[in-house]
Order: structure tokens, then C-alpha cells, then sequence
């Protein structure tokens, strides 16, 4: 199992949005394994080379009370601009209807089939290249 410690340090950047005092908001660039990749995409039902895949969109979480008003949008924008630079593809999971929308408007395409994971249910699949054409 993987301890906080480890999630942190394997993240490329992480973005952090305060209320004042109060963190409200968090995303990240995650660095993913290649056993992982082939997991998410087995599970999704698509056949990728894993190594194509340098990062991955995700922790991201807004508490509840300051939800709708864009600021995992703007973390997940921010962090996007960081990695640029970069060529390969970048991933991203998730069941959640505003994330998948964002996703989408970003450039991302859904691909495979839905499926089930420990907390989450109808969770899709998204990958982008980060060649300079996409951008």
C-alpha cells in the first residue's frame, strides 16, 4: 500500500486553493506507474503502450460549500499549463459529470467503456496528447 508520503512525491505538481486560511480545493499532475496505466486501461477495455503515458490528472477534490464556483476547473487549468512543454499523453479517470465536462472542453477523448472502481461507479476513461497540435 502507498502511503500519503509516496502519493505526494509522485505527483509532477500539485495545486492548492485557500479560503483565507481554510484549504478548500486541491489537484494534481500525478506521475503514474506503468503497472497502474495498464490497470486503468485494462479496466476501461483499451490497449495503449503504457510508456506513452507520462501523467495523469487527478487527485482533485473542492469541499462541498464552495463547489460550482470553478476552482477545480482553475487548479486543473493551472496545473495543464506547467506540463506543456511536454510530449506524450496524459490521462485522466473519473464518474463525476463536471469533471468529465472539463475534460471535454479541454481536449480530452473518452475512450473504452465505463466501469466499476472501489468508490465510484461508471467511471470513464480520457486520454490527450501533449504534442504541440493539441495544444
Amino acid at each position: 500500500m502507498i502511503d500519503l508520503f509516496q502519493k505526494i512525491y509522485n505527483c509532477e505538481f500539485l495545486g492548492f486553493c485557500y479560503l483565507g486560511k481554510r484549504l478548500v480545493g486541491i489537484s494534481a499532475i500525478k506521475r503514474p506507474s506503468r503497472f497502474y496505466v495498464k490497470q486503468i486501461q485494462l479496466k476501461a477495455g483499451i490497449e495503449r503502450n503504457a510508456n506513452d503515458f507520462i501523467f495523469e490528472v487527478g487527485y482533485s477534490f473542492t469541499e462541498a460549500d464552495v463547489r460550482r464556483v470553478g476552482i477545480s476547473s482553475t487548479l486543473k487549468g493551472m496545473l495543464q499549463d506547467k506540463i506543456m512543454h511536454y510530449h506524450g499523453m496524459i490521462f485522466s479517470t473519473t464518474a463525476t459529470p463536471s469533471s468529465q465536462r472539463y475534460l471535454k472542453s479541454k481536449g480530452f477523448s473518452a475512450c473504452g467503456s465505463p466501469y466499476q472502481g472501489n468508490f465510484d461507479s461508471n467511471i470513464i476513461y480520457f486520454e490527450k496528447s501533449l504534442s504541440i497540435q493539441n495544444r
